[in-house]
């Protein structure tokens, strides 16, 4: 154990103690609540902490810092929602606070409440432009609320395109592809050097597709398929030889591998109507693979 874990620990036993000694409830003072509920928290040990903070809450000089740690706690629980009410309810009073505009900010992102993480983000990059962090969660809401183009222009114009921030680089190649920018194929590129994250080649492989690389796409996917890790993909099971199928069918009618992928897939239990039907419809199969491809389908209705 850490000696500053054991320190806070002593720290506890001796206030506990204390507190237990105190002839009454008036006798403990409002510092020596917020103190234990700051070494729990330090501890790690939240539903402790959150008790003393509930009680040192109660006074005017630790009320704000206790919630503020109460808001923390909640966080901490993913309790996103409450987090950021606890927050907001702060800023009332110290409306340009910056740790409290980004803990606003940070927790309506987790909560999914985009809109009011928006504002939130959009007032700290006002008061400080140089945020990193902010930016990246500032450009996350705005991709998230589909205003890909103001994303994009945040990501650029903090040289997102470096690679110094891979998270930022990742985000900007996923707003790349939603514009159908042909730069989104290097970035993703650019991501995958450092890592192999079947997500990533898969979206590699779909913004290869958006470009007609079949050859690149169809790369991606195979790499996805030799490392057995499909289903961190998001791929069902024989899935990937589907998708593997469909791009050689586009990229080469006259090679017969296209339709075995296609038929591996459906002997390995793959079947989606709706990815199915979309591919019959799609004008980049001839009438005889139509054809061939309904005769496979029927089987599996």
């Amino acid at each position: 154990m850490k000696k500053s874990s054991i320190r806070l620990l002593i720290y506890i036993a001796f206030s506990l103690f204390m507190i237990g000694c105190a002839s009454s409830p008036a006798s403990v003072s409002e510092d020596e609540l917020y103190s234990l509920g700051k070494a729990y928290y330090d501890l790690g040990k939240y539903s402790e902490a959150e008790v003393w903070f509930q009680r040192s809450s109660a006074y005017k000089k630790t009320r704000n810092a206790s919630l503020y740690y109460l808001g923390r706690i909640a966080f901490q629980q993913q309790k996103y929602e409450d987090a950021a009410n606890i927050f907001e309810n702060l800023l009332q009073n110290d409306r340009d606070n910056i740790i409290l505009l980004k803990a606003a900010a940070f927790s309506n992102l987790k909560a999914q409440k985009l809109e009011k993480a928006e504002g939130f983000y959009s007032k700290i990059i006002a008061l400080v432009p140089d945020s990193k962090d902010s930016i990246y969660g500032y450009a996350l809401v705005l991709f998230g609320t589909q205003k890909y183009q103001d994303s994009y222009q945040i990501l650029k114009n903090a040289k997102a395109d470096s690679g110094d921030d891979r998270d930022a680089l990742l985000l900007l190649a996923r707003t790349e592809f939603k514009l159908g920018y042909p730069e989104a194929l290097d970035h993703f590129s650019k991501w995958l050097e450092k890592g192999d994250d079947p997500l990533v080649l898969k979206e590699f492989a779909e913004t290869a597709e958006q470009q007609s690389l079949y050859s690149r796409a169809i790369e991606a996917y195979k790499k996805i398929k030799q490392s057995n890790r499909s289903e961190d993909a998001g791929l069902q099971k024989g899935e990937i030889d589907f998708l593997i199928g469909r791009l050689i069918l586009f990229a080469d009618p006259s090679d017969n591998q296209g339709m075995k992928s296609i038929e591996s897939a459906l002997s390995a239990g793959y079947y989606n109507k709706e990815k199915c039907d979309s591919l019959l419809a799609d004008p980049r199969i001839n009438e005889n693979q139509r054809q061939t491809l309904i005769d496979l389908f029927s089987q599996k209705k």
